[in-house]
Protein backbone atom coordinates (compact mmCIF):
# COMPACT_ATOMS: atom_id res chain seq x y z
CA UNK A 1 0.00 0.00 0.00
CA UNK A 2 2.60 2.29 0.85
CA UNK A 3 4.46 1.21 -2.44
CA UNK A 4 1.47 2.60 -4.35
CA UNK A 5 0.83 6.06 -2.52
CA UNK A 6 5.00 6.61 -3.52
CA UNK A 7 3.87 5.94 -7.23
CA UNK A 8 0.55 8.35 -6.95
CA UNK A 9 3.39 10.86 -4.88
CA UNK A 10 5.81 10.25 -7.90
CA UNK A 11 3.69 11.08 -10.94
CA UNK A 12 1.65 13.68 -9.55
CA UNK A 13 5.33 15.35 -8.52
CA UNK A 14 6.39 14.92 -11.90
CA UNK A 15 3.30 16.01 -13.93
CA UNK A 16 3.35 19.51 -12.06
CA UNK A 17 7.06 19.66 -11.80
CA UNK A 18 7.99 21.98 -14.21
CA UNK A 19 5.21 24.62 -13.39
CA UNK A 20 8.02 26.04 -11.13
CA UNK A 21 11.08 25.79 -13.35
CA UNK A 22 9.08 27.00 -16.33
CA UNK A 23 11.36 30.09 -17.13
CA UNK A 24 14.83 28.08 -16.10
CA UNK A 25 13.71 25.00 -18.75
CA UNK A 26 12.39 27.94 -21.56
CA UNK A 27 16.00 29.50 -21.05
CA UNK A 28 17.88 25.87 -20.81
CA UNK A 29 15.63 24.57 -24.49
CA UNK A 30 15.81 28.48 -26.04
CA UNK A 31 11.92 27.93 -26.16
CA UNK A 32 9.26 30.95 -24.99
CA UNK A 33 7.40 30.04 -21.61
CA UNK A 34 4.40 29.10 -23.50
CA UNK A 35 6.00 26.55 -25.18
CA UNK A 36 7.77 25.25 -21.70
CA UNK A 37 4.15 25.44 -19.94
CA UNK A 38 3.41 22.70 -22.99
CA UNK A 39 5.04 20.18 -20.77
CA UNK A 40 2.35 20.30 -18.82
CA UNK A 41 -1.04 20.65 -20.71
CA UNK A 42 0.87 17.75 -23.09
CA UNK A 43 1.23 15.47 -20.00
CA UNK A 44 -2.51 16.05 -19.13
CA UNK A 45 -3.33 15.70 -22.91
CA UNK A 46 -2.31 12.61 -23.75
CA UNK A 47 -2.57 10.81 -20.26
CA UNK A 48 -6.06 11.60 -20.91
CA UNK A 49 -6.16 10.27 -24.57
CA UNK A 50 -4.30 7.10 -23.80
CA UNK A 51 -5.69 5.59 -20.49
CA UNK A 52 -8.57 3.59 -22.00
CA UNK A 53 -6.89 2.42 -24.57
CA UNK A 54 -3.52 1.51 -23.15
CA UNK A 55 -5.53 0.06 -20.28
CA UNK A 56 -7.03 -2.04 -22.88
CA UNK A 57 -4.44 -3.04 -24.62
CA UNK A 58 -2.74 -4.16 -20.95
CA UNK A 59 -5.85 -5.78 -19.93
CA UNK A 60 -4.75 -9.12 -19.68
CA UNK A 61 -1.10 -8.72 -17.88
CA UNK A 62 -0.35 -9.47 -14.34
CA UNK A 63 -0.73 -6.45 -12.27
CA UNK A 64 2.28 -6.99 -10.76
CA UNK A 65 3.90 -7.05 -13.53
CA UNK A 66 2.40 -3.92 -15.19
CA UNK A 67 3.04 -2.02 -12.07
CA UNK A 68 7.01 -2.53 -12.34
CA UNK A 69 6.57 -2.15 -16.31
CA UNK A 70 4.75 0.93 -15.67
CA UNK A 71 7.15 2.91 -13.33
CA UNK A 72 9.82 1.53 -15.71
CA UNK A 73 8.82 3.51 -17.98
CA UNK A 74 8.29 6.25 -15.77
CA UNK A 75 12.26 5.73 -14.78
CA UNK A 76 13.02 5.66 -18.03
CA UNK A 77 11.27 8.67 -18.90
CA UNK A 78 12.58 11.11 -16.07
CA UNK A 79 15.81 9.92 -17.24
CA UNK A 80 15.88 10.80 -20.31
CA UNK A 81 14.30 14.04 -19.19
CA UNK A 82 17.61 14.46 -17.18
CA UNK A 83 20.06 13.89 -19.78
CA UNK A 84 18.71 16.06 -22.70
CA UNK A 85 19.12 20.37 -22.70
CA UNK A 86 16.86 20.04 -26.41
CA UNK A 87 13.27 20.56 -26.11
CA UNK A 88 12.15 17.99 -28.49
CA UNK A 89 13.46 15.62 -26.51
CA UNK A 90 12.29 17.00 -22.89
CA UNK A 91 8.50 16.48 -24.85
CA UNK A 92 9.48 13.42 -25.50
CA UNK A 93 10.32 12.15 -21.94
CA UNK A 94 7.32 13.94 -20.94
CA UNK A 95 5.49 11.87 -23.42
CA UNK A 96 6.80 8.64 -21.98
CA UNK A 97 6.12 9.25 -18.60
CA UNK A 98 2.74 10.49 -19.55
CA UNK A 99 1.95 7.28 -21.31
CA UNK A 100 2.44 5.92 -18.28
CA UNK A 101 0.37 8.20 -16.44
CA UNK A 102 -2.94 7.53 -17.67
CA UNK A 103 -2.84 3.44 -17.01
CA UNK A 104 -1.37 3.82 -13.59
CA UNK A 105 -3.88 6.25 -12.31
CA UNK A 106 -6.02 3.38 -14.01
CA UNK A 107 -5.04 0.21 -11.64
CA UNK A 108 -3.31 1.70 -8.96
CA UNK A 109 -7.02 2.02 -6.62
CA UNK A 110 -7.93 -1.02 -8.06
CA UNK A 111 -4.80 -2.96 -7.03
CA UNK A 112 -4.94 -1.05 -3.67
CA UNK A 113 -8.60 -2.28 -2.91
CA UNK A 114 -7.61 -5.84 -4.08
CA UNK A 115 -5.22 -6.12 -1.20
CA UNK A 116 -7.16 -5.23 1.62
CA UNK A 117 -10.49 -6.68 2.84
CA UNK A 118 -13.83 -5.35 1.17
CA UNK A 119 -14.27 -3.37 4.39
CA UNK A 120 -11.12 -0.94 4.29
CA UNK A 121 -11.86 -0.05 0.55
CA UNK A 122 -12.62 3.01 0.83
CA UNK A 123 -9.64 3.67 3.76
CA UNK A 124 -7.08 2.05 1.26
CA UNK A 125 -8.23 4.45 -1.39
CA UNK A 126 -7.58 7.24 0.64
CA UNK A 127 -4.24 5.92 1.42
CA UNK A 128 -3.20 5.88 -1.97
CA UNK A 129 -4.51 8.85 -2.95
CA UNK A 130 -2.80 11.01 -0.15
CA UNK A 131 -0.05 10.83 -2.49
CA UNK A 132 -1.81 13.72 -4.51
CA UNK A 133 -1.91 15.94 -1.23
CA UNK A 134 1.63 14.78 -0.46
CA UNK A 135 3.13 15.93 -3.38
CA UNK A 136 1.66 19.19 -3.11
CA UNK A 137 2.77 19.67 0.50
CA UNK A 138 6.43 18.39 -1.03
CA UNK A 139 6.62 16.74 -3.57
CA UNK A 140 6.45 19.69 -5.87
CA UNK A 141 7.91 22.37 -3.34
CA UNK A 142 10.93 20.27 -2.80
CA UNK A 143 11.02 19.57 -6.37
CA UNK A 144 11.17 23.44 -7.53
CA UNK A 145 13.72 24.03 -4.84
CA UNK A 146 16.06 20.97 -6.08
CA UNK A 147 15.78 23.24 -9.89
CA UNK A 148 15.98 26.71 -8.55
CA UNK A 149 19.38 25.80 -6.47
CA UNK A 150 20.83 23.26 -9.16
CA UNK A 151 19.51 22.78 -12.52
CA UNK A 152 16.22 21.66 -13.49
CA UNK A 153 17.91 18.36 -15.05
CA UNK A 154 18.94 17.54 -11.40
CA UNK A 155 15.37 18.06 -10.27
CA UNK A 156 13.86 15.52 -12.69
CA UNK A 157 16.75 13.17 -12.08
CA UNK A 158 15.44 13.08 -7.87
CA UNK A 159 11.72 12.45 -8.90
CA UNK A 160 12.60 10.26 -11.30
CA UNK A 161 14.93 8.08 -8.55
CA UNK A 162 11.29 7.75 -6.27
CA UNK A 163 10.32 5.30 -8.70
CA UNK A 164 12.79 2.80 -7.84
CA UNK A 165 11.53 1.83 -4.48
CA UNK A 166 8.11 1.80 -5.75
CA UNK A 167 9.87 -0.74 -8.40
CA UNK A 168 11.05 -2.75 -6.19
CA UNK A 169 8.05 -3.16 -3.76
CA UNK A 170 6.33 -4.48 -6.63
CA UNK A 171 8.64 -6.68 -7.62
CA UNK A 172 9.34 -8.22 -4.08
CA UNK A 173 6.48 -7.56 -1.88
CA UNK A 174 3.57 -7.54 -4.10
CA UNK A 175 1.57 -10.88 -4.52
CA UNK A 176 0.59 -11.78 -7.81
CA UNK A 177 -2.36 -10.17 -9.24
CA UNK A 178 -4.40 -12.03 -12.20
CA UNK A 179 -6.25 -9.33 -14.57
CA UNK A 180 -9.84 -8.91 -13.89
CA UNK A 181 -12.17 -8.21 -15.99
CA UNK A 182 -12.02 -9.36 -19.96
CA UNK A 183 -9.81 -6.25 -20.88
CA UNK A 184 -10.47 -5.82 -24.42
CA UNK A 185 -11.92 -2.65 -26.43
CA UNK A 186 -15.47 -3.77 -26.19
CA UNK A 187 -15.52 -3.80 -22.49
CA UNK A 188 -13.71 -0.76 -22.68
CA UNK A 189 -16.75 0.92 -25.03
CA UNK A 190 -19.55 -1.05 -22.80
CA UNK A 191 -18.98 0.39 -19.56
CA UNK A 192 -20.10 3.35 -21.09
CA UNK A 193 -24.27 1.91 -20.42
CA UNK A 194 -23.68 2.09 -17.08
CA UNK A 195 -25.29 5.38 -16.80
CA UNK A 196 -23.68 5.77 -12.94
CA UNK A 197 -20.70 5.45 -14.46
CA UNK A 198 -21.39 8.49 -17.17
CA UNK A 199 -22.50 10.43 -13.61
CA UNK A 200 -19.57 9.97 -12.06
CA UNK A 201 -17.52 11.04 -15.30
CA UNK A 202 -19.79 13.87 -16.05
CA UNK A 203 -19.39 14.80 -12.46
CA UNK A 204 -15.66 14.69 -12.12
CA UNK A 205 -15.05 16.68 -15.57
CA UNK A 206 -16.53 19.41 -14.33
CA UNK A 207 -15.97 19.57 -10.79
CA UNK A 208 -11.79 19.00 -11.90
CA UNK A 209 -12.11 21.49 -14.55
CA UNK A 210 -13.08 24.07 -12.25
CA UNK A 211 -10.64 23.36 -10.09
CA UNK A 212 -7.67 23.80 -12.21
CA UNK A 213 -9.73 26.55 -14.10
CA UNK A 214 -8.70 28.73 -11.19
CA UNK A 215 -6.01 27.02 -9.16
CA UNK A 216 -3.73 27.18 -12.37
CA UNK A 217 -3.98 30.69 -12.13
CA UNK A 218 -4.53 31.39 -7.80
CA UNK A 219 -0.65 32.61 -7.75
CA UNK A 220 -1.60 35.60 -9.87
CA UNK A 221 -5.34 35.66 -8.39
CA UNK A 222 -3.47 36.39 -4.87
CA UNK A 223 -0.87 38.74 -5.94
CA UNK A 224 -3.21 41.08 -7.56
CA UNK A 225 -6.34 40.86 -5.93
CA UNK A 226 -5.53 40.27 -2.87
CA UNK A 227 -1.92 41.49 -2.15
CA UNK A 228 -0.09 38.86 -0.99
CA UNK A 229 3.76 39.47 -1.05
CA UNK A 230 5.17 36.67 -3.47
CA UNK A 231 7.53 35.84 -1.01
CA UNK A 232 4.48 34.25 0.86
CA UNK A 233 3.09 32.19 -2.31
CA UNK A 234 5.01 29.42 -2.18
CA UNK A 235 3.90 29.21 2.17
CA UNK A 236 0.29 29.58 1.19
CA UNK A 237 0.49 26.83 -1.38
CA UNK A 238 1.85 24.46 1.40
CA UNK A 239 -0.84 25.28 3.77
CA UNK A 240 -3.19 24.70 0.79
CA UNK A 241 -1.45 21.02 0.52
CA UNK A 242 -1.26 20.37 4.34
CA UNK A 243 -5.30 20.73 4.31
CA UNK A 244 -5.37 18.83 1.49
CA UNK A 245 -3.77 15.98 3.65
CA UNK A 246 -6.69 16.38 5.94
CA UNK A 247 -9.25 16.22 3.83
CA UNK A 248 -7.88 13.60 1.96
CA UNK A 249 -8.07 11.05 4.88
CA UNK A 250 -11.43 13.05 6.50
CA UNK A 251 -12.91 11.94 3.05
CA UNK A 252 -12.16 8.31 4.02
CA UNK A 253 -13.94 8.17 6.92
CA UNK A 254 -16.64 9.91 5.67
CA UNK A 255 -17.02 8.19 2.26
CA UNK A 256 -16.82 4.95 3.71
CA UNK A 257 -20.35 5.48 5.52
CA UNK A 258 -22.14 8.40 3.37
CA UNK A 259 -20.53 8.34 -0.21
CA UNK A 260 -23.31 10.56 -2.06
CA UNK A 261 -23.43 13.16 1.03
CA UNK A 262 -19.45 13.40 0.85
CA UNK A 263 -19.39 13.87 -3.04
CA UNK A 264 -22.60 16.36 -2.71
CA UNK A 265 -21.46 18.26 0.44
CA UNK A 266 -18.00 18.58 -1.01
CA UNK A 267 -18.60 19.93 -4.25
CA UNK A 268 -21.12 22.14 -2.71
CA UNK A 269 -19.21 23.73 -0.28
CA UNK A 270 -16.37 24.04 -3.05
CA UNK A 271 -18.50 25.97 -4.89
CA UNK A 272 -19.37 28.00 -2.25
CA UNK A 273 -15.85 28.70 -1.31
CA UNK A 274 -15.01 30.00 -4.59
CA UNK A 275 -17.91 32.28 -5.01
CA UNK A 276 -16.71 33.88 -1.65
CA UNK A 277 -12.93 33.91 -2.72
CA UNK A 278 -14.79 36.17 -6.08
CA UNK A 279 -16.62 38.40 -3.95
CA UNK A 280 -14.05 39.29 -1.09
CA UNK A 281 -10.99 38.03 -2.35
CA UNK A 282 -9.38 41.37 -1.60
CA UNK A 283 -9.92 40.38 2.13
CA UNK A 284 -6.33 39.21 2.83
CA UNK A 285 -8.00 36.68 6.13
CA UNK A 286 -10.90 35.92 3.72
CA UNK A 287 -8.80 35.05 1.14
CA UNK A 288 -6.55 32.89 3.38
CA UNK A 289 -9.09 31.26 5.16
CA UNK A 290 -11.08 30.33 2.01
CA UNK A 291 -7.62 28.94 0.54
CA UNK A 292 -7.43 26.18 3.50
CA UNK A 293 -10.73 25.89 3.39
CA UNK A 294 -10.70 24.62 -1.03
CA UNK A 295 -7.40 22.29 0.10
CA UNK A 296 -9.82 20.35 1.94
CA UNK A 297 -12.32 20.20 0.30
CA UNK A 298 -10.51 19.27 -2.81
CA UNK A 299 -8.53 17.09 -1.60
CA UNK A 300 -11.78 14.98 -0.72
CA UNK A 301 -13.47 14.55 -4.44
CA UNK A 302 -10.63 12.02 -5.36
CA UNK A 303 -11.66 9.84 -3.04
CA UNK A 304 -15.37 10.18 -3.01
CA UNK A 305 -15.26 10.25 -7.22
CA UNK A 306 -13.12 7.24 -7.63
CA UNK A 307 -14.79 5.17 -5.10
CA UNK A 308 -18.31 6.02 -6.67
CA UNK A 309 -16.70 5.01 -9.84
CA UNK A 310 -15.37 1.35 -8.40
CA UNK A 311 -18.87 0.91 -7.04
CA UNK A 312 -20.72 1.55 -10.14
CA UNK A 313 -18.68 -0.88 -11.75
CA UNK A 314 -16.97 -3.40 -9.45
CA UNK A 315 -16.42 -6.29 -12.24
CA UNK A 316 -14.58 -4.00 -14.63
CA UNK A 317 -13.31 -1.54 -12.27
CA UNK A 318 -9.85 -0.52 -14.25
CA UNK A 319 -11.96 -0.59 -17.70
CA UNK A 320 -14.60 2.90 -15.10
CA UNK A 321 -11.40 3.97 -14.09
CA UNK A 322 -9.79 4.26 -17.26
CA UNK A 323 -12.55 6.86 -17.94
CA UNK A 324 -12.48 8.11 -14.68
CA UNK A 325 -8.35 9.19 -15.41
CA UNK A 326 -9.12 10.44 -19.42
CA UNK A 327 -11.97 12.65 -17.56
CA UNK A 328 -9.33 13.66 -14.69
CA UNK A 329 -6.63 14.42 -16.70
CA UNK A 330 -8.81 15.99 -19.63
CA UNK A 331 -10.23 18.63 -17.04
CA UNK A 332 -6.70 19.72 -16.33
CA UNK A 333 -5.94 20.71 -19.77
CA UNK A 334 -9.51 21.99 -20.35
CA UNK A 335 -9.88 24.06 -17.05
CA UNK A 336 -6.63 25.84 -17.24
CA UNK A 337 -7.15 26.82 -20.91
CA UNK A 338 -10.55 28.25 -19.94
CA UNK A 339 -8.53 29.82 -16.56
CA UNK A 340 -5.81 31.45 -19.07
CA UNK A 341 -8.64 32.71 -21.65
CA UNK A 342 -10.57 34.66 -18.59
CA UNK A 343 -6.82 35.39 -16.95
CA UNK A 344 -6.52 37.24 -19.89
CA UNK A 345 -9.63 38.92 -20.84
CA UNK A 346 -10.78 39.72 -17.06
CA UNK A 347 -8.51 39.31 -14.70
CA UNK A 348 -7.55 35.90 -12.37
CA UNK A 349 -10.52 37.42 -10.27
CA UNK A 350 -12.92 36.13 -12.58
CA UNK A 351 -11.80 32.58 -12.72
CA UNK A 352 -12.78 31.95 -9.27
CA UNK A 353 -16.83 33.13 -10.40
CA UNK A 354 -16.53 30.49 -13.26
CA UNK A 355 -15.00 27.86 -11.16
CA UNK A 356 -18.10 28.11 -8.92
CA UNK A 357 -20.02 27.65 -11.34
CA UNK A 358 -18.23 24.60 -12.91
CA UNK A 359 -18.55 23.39 -8.92
CA UNK A 360 -22.23 24.19 -8.51
CA UNK A 361 -22.96 22.23 -11.58
CA UNK A 362 -21.43 19.21 -10.75
CA UNK A 363 -23.00 19.76 -7.48
CA UNK A 364 -26.16 19.80 -9.11
CA UNK A 365 -25.24 16.89 -11.30
CA UNK A 366 -24.52 14.38 -8.27
CA UNK A 367 -28.15 15.52 -6.77
CA UNK A 368 -29.69 15.18 -10.29
CA UNK A 369 -28.66 11.05 -9.88
CA UNK A 370 -30.42 10.23 -7.15
CA UNK A 371 -29.41 8.15 -3.79
CA UNK A 372 -28.68 5.15 -5.85
CA UNK A 373 -26.22 6.62 -8.32
CA UNK A 374 -23.70 7.02 -5.47
CA UNK A 375 -24.06 3.97 -4.42
CA UNK A 376 -22.98 2.29 -8.05
CA UNK A 377 -26.25 0.97 -8.94
CA UNK A 378 -28.26 1.70 -12.14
Amino acid sequence: MAGLALGVFSFVTTETLPIGLLPSIADGTSVSVGAAGFLVTGFATVAAVTAAPLTTLTGRMDRRWLLATLMGFYIAGNLLATLTSTYPLLLAARIIVALAHGVFWSIAVSIAVRLVPERHAVRATSVVLGGISLASVAGTPLGTAIGQSTSWQVAFACVGLLGVPVLAAALLFMPALPAQGSGNLRTILHVLRRRTLLAAIGVTALVMSGHFLAFTYVTPYLEEVTGVRSSLIGVLLLVFGAAGLVGNFAAGAVAARALRNSLIGSSGLLAAVLAAMWAGGASTPLAVTMLVCWGVLYAALPVALQTWVLQAVPEESEAASSWYVAAFNGAIGVGSLIGGLLTNAWGPRSTMLAAAVFAAGATALAVACGRDGAQGRD
